[in-house]
Formats: structure tokens, C-alpha cells, sequence
């Protein structure tokens, strides 16, 4: 236990070490960041004035309906299909949303772009974190506020025990849907390639699949916290391109007819 605190809390140095070095020069603020995320997420909101964003989140709780009604079944059915050659998968798997190895990844990731000089990398890094830790600050009062019991504990889906902090009644959200989640949707917009945003929401994927296969959660408790993960992630990048609008642009300018040569700074916004 002493190791993962130890190398979680490195993993937590590295990456705001990138976050300075990588963007000292653009009066970076890892905390600030972090309350300008929740102040756009908390306003969300009043940003729903088209027909189209109503009628996703119709259908997002529709489909959260749908699965709610069906938690129990679903969990007897996956239950009951187990196989051995999954059962021998299904821990390794299960690793990837632990946020130790989501943690460790990203300083990895990120000090191998700080090493080979790739900005992109880092800057990735540093967002995913970000999003892991908004993301999990959200659904940390999530899960105790809603003190829901996890489908080992055999006391149904509709168990409820709030501001509870027992580990068996903490079932929602997932928090390993939720950090695989968080991460895989900023490398999926920061990237902006199908093959990466394919491959990172298939990983995540199979997190969430996961969970229900070892019995952790409820398919409503994945299905919320894919949906926190996504959306915070996809918060953060679209905040830190909205910020990296404004900036300025060095255009030469030449006048033959006075024999003038020189540069002008445009700002655009």
C-alpha cells in the first residue's frame, strides 16, 4: 500500500512538472485550470439551446432508463455466462481503470514526450490529467452521496444507503469506467484521428465491460460514469483550444515602392 502511495504521488509530481515546463509561457495554472473546468461543467446548462443537444440528452436518459430496468437481469446473465478463459483475462484487464495505472501511464506518456521533446504528448498528459481529476472529484461525491450497494452484496439495484463510505456501497458510478473514460476521450479530441479515438474507446470499453464481468457494479454504474469521463474530457480539451484561440501571428509585410521590409503582429481572437 506504502508503494502505490509512493508512486502515486510521483506520478502526480511528474505530471504537474510537465505542466510547468510545457506551459510556463502560457501563464499556466494546474488549480485554476481545474476551477475553470468545473465553472463550464456546472454551466452547462444554460449552454443547452439547440434542438440538437436536447435531443442527445433524450436519448442518453432514455438509454440510462432502459438499462436501469434492466441492472438485475443483465447482471444475472453476464453471472451466468462466465467463462474460464475470461476469468483468467478479466484481472488484467481490470487494471487499466485502477488509477495507479492510469496515473503511472500518464507520467509515462508525458515523460516520454518531455524526453523526446513532443509537445503534443505532454500536453496530452497533462489534459488527461485534468480530466482524471475533475472526473473523479465529481464522481467521488457521487459515490458517497448515493451510498449505492454493489451487485455482490446481493441486496438488489435499488439499494441505497447515502453518504455512505463503506466500499461495498459505493457501487455508483464506476470509478474505473469513469478514469478510463476520462482519459480516452482527451486523447480521442486532442488527436483528432479515428484510429486513436477508436482504440482509446475501445480500451475504456472493455473497462466497463469489466466491471459488470467481476460483479463490481451495475450497468447503470458504468454507463454514468462513461458518461462523466466523456464528458469532462472532451470539457477540458474544448477549453484549452478555446483558450489557444487568441494568440498572436507574425505576418511579413513588404513595400517595394519604399523599399520597406518589416513584420507586423496580428492578434487574432
Amino acid at each position: 500500500m506504502i508503494k502505490k502511495i509512493f508512486f502515486n504521488a510521483v506520478s502526480i509530481l511528474l505530471l504537474l512538472v510537465f505542466a510547468g515546463n510545457l506551459l510556463a509561457d502560457e501563464d499556466y495554472s494546474f488549480f485554476r485550470n481545474i476551477g475553470e473546468d468545473f465553472k463550464y461543467l456546472v454551466s452547462f446548462p444554460t449552454r443547452l439551446n439547440n434542438e440538437g443537444a436536447l435531443v442527445t440528452l433524450g436519448f442518453i436518459g432514455a438509454g440510462g432508463a432502459i438499462l436501469a430496468s434492466t441492472d438485475g437481469k443483465l447482471k444475472n446473465y453476464v453471472q451466468d455466462h462466465r467463462t474460464s478463459k475470461l476469468d483468467d483475462i478479466s484481472p488484467s484487464v481490470g487494471k487499466i481503470g485502477h488509477p495507479f495505472a492510469d496515473l503511472g501511464f500518464l507520467a509515462v506518456y508525458g515523460g516520454s514526450g518531455y524526453l523526446m521533446k513532443n509537445e503534443k504528448m505532454q500536453e496530452t498528459a497533462l489534459l488527461s490529467f485534468e480530466s482524471f481529476v475533475v472526473s473523479n472529484l465529481i464522481g467521488g461525491a457521487l459515490k458517497v452521496g448515493a451510498g449505492r450497494a454493489r451487485p455482490i452484496v446481493g441486496k438488489g439495484s435499488a439499494k441505497f444507503s447515502p453518504l455512505s463510505t463503506d466500499e461495498n456501497h459505493t457501487s455508483f458510478p464506476s470509478e474505473h469506467t469513469l478514469n478510463a473514460f476520462s482519459i480516452a476521450s482527451v486523447f480521442a479530441d486532442e488527436y483528432d484521428n479515428p484510429l486513436v479515438a477508436v482504440s482509446a474507446y475501445s480500451v475504456a470499453s472493455l473497462v466497463a465491460m469489466q466491471r459488470i464481468y467481476e460483479n463490481k457494479h451495475w450497468a447503470t454504474d458504468v454507463f454514468v460514469g462513461a458518461l462523466i469521463g466523456t464528458f469532462v474530457g472532451k470539457s477540458v480539451v474544448h477549453l484549452h483550444k478555446k483558450k489557444n484561440k487568441e494568440s498572436a501571428l507574425f505576418v511579413p509585410t513588404v513595400n517595394p515602392g519604399e523599399g520597406s521590409y518589416g513584420m507586423d503582429v496580428v492578434w487574432r481572437y
